[in-house]
């Protein structure tokens, strides 16, 4: 999972590209006056483990 910033159009447009699964946008308060939209990401099905993998 990764969150980027919504005006961070690079990074959005690279983590898209290598097949970043996007699931929603939301906020994070980066401080006590900065609150930032972020979209979300699950990592591309390829790469993720599988529930029948065990540690």
């Amino acid at each position: 999972m990764l969150d980027v910033v919504t005006t961070d159009t690079a990074a959005i447009a690279l983590y898209e590209r290598l097949g970043w699964e996007f699931l929603g946008t939301g906020q994070q308060r980066w401080g006590p006056d900065l609150l930032v939209t972020v979209r979300c990401y699950a990592a591309p099905a390829a790469s993720r483990p599988s529930l029948r993998e065990t540690p």
